[in-house]
């Protein structure tokens, strides 16, 4: 599963989520469509259980309660 989360006319950010064998690979996925070589580039990854991802769900969650 991949969605979306930030773009504009000159940056894409995206994650995506996929099942392995090991647990869940999480990727967070960049792209400047106005670079000189526009390609997407994987900035970030790894292999997580469903209780990590689910942690790191908590903790933005509880980050974005005390923004107004």
């Amino acid at each position: 599963m991949r969605s979306v989360f930030h773009t504009s006319g000159a940056y894409e950010l995206s994650a995506q989520v996929g099942q392995t064998p090991y647990g869940l690979h999480l990727q967070l996925i960049s792209f400047v469509p106005t670079a000189r070589m526009p390609r997407e580039q994987v900035q970030f990854q790894g292999v997580f259980s469903k209780l990590e991802i689910l942690l790191l769900r908590n903790a933005l969650d509880a980050a974005l309660e005390g923004t107004p």
